[in-house]
């Protein structure tokens, strides 16, 4: 109603008066009280849940360093082998041109961007965009557990998928072989993230191959380690 109402389609505004003349639906007060209620509890437990997210942010790395020690020093205690030899790495799939064909589009397969990974803290759970059958015959499924890493735009973000999705070669998926946990690899890659972004050639856009990324050199701590930091950390998540 209120575009309706305005003056200029291109710079709309409304005039006092027909603001004045807007009717709006107007509930018993004890049906507004109970609304606003409802609004600041659920204010609240927003606020408590970015506390506690905060709070988890500073323990997770403790619990790191309590568990591995230092990994960046070059003399770090484990064994050291290239990423690609503990698991699988390879990138998305977009292969149609035009990207942004519609047909591609509007189906049950999720889709991801590099910024759905930089923004999820850690864990994937939500998505905004579907690929249709034909989306996801010219891409590829990755399954749940994958780890997914930016090498564009954002490098070296991550997170790890909670459902299937799929997603496109500004993003490399990386699925870790028995006996190597993904919480774990993913924490690594948190600290090394720095060093990425050094090694990517400054353009119009940063952006990272995948041999850089395979070639990466991670130390490997033992699995019953590994595991008990990933207990720990889903414990305290």
């Amino acid at each position: 109603d209120m575009m309706r109402l305005a003056l200029e389609p291109a710079y709309p505004s409304l005039r006092t008066s027909d603001l004045a003349r807007l009717k709006i639906p107007l509930p018993p007060l004890s049906e507004q009280q109970r609304v606003v209620e409802i609004l600041q509890r659920a204010e609240e437990i927003r606020r408590l849940r970015a506390q506690a997210e905060a709070k988890t942010a500073e323990l997770i790395p403790a619990i790191f360093d309590a568990m591995f020690g230092d990994l960046y020093d070059g003399r770090p205690p484990f064994p050291v082998q290239p990423l690609s030899s503990i698991g699988e790495l390879d990138r998305g799939k977009s292969r149609h041109r035009p990207r942004d064909e519609p047909s591609l589009y509007g189906g049950p397969y999720p889709f991801l961007q590099t910024g759905d990974v930089a923004q999820a803290n850690g864990w994937i759970t939500s998505y905004t965009q579907t690929y249709s059958e034909k989306g996801l015959a010219q891409s590829r499924l990755w399954p749940k557990g994958t780890l997914a890493i930016t090498i564009a735009a954002n490098i070296g973000a991550t997170a790890i998928l909670t459902f299937d999705a799929c997603f496109p070669d500004s993003v490399v998926g990386f699925t870790p072989n028995t006996g190597v946990s993904v919480e774990f690899v993913r924490w690594w890659l948190l600290g090394y993230q720095k060093k990425l972004e050094i090694q990517a050639p400054q353009g119009a856009q940063k952006n990272i191959n995948l041999q850089v990324l395979r070639a990466i050199q991670i130390p490997v701590p033992p699995e019953a380690l590994q595991l008990g930091f990933q207990a720990a950390i889903q414990n305290l998540r």
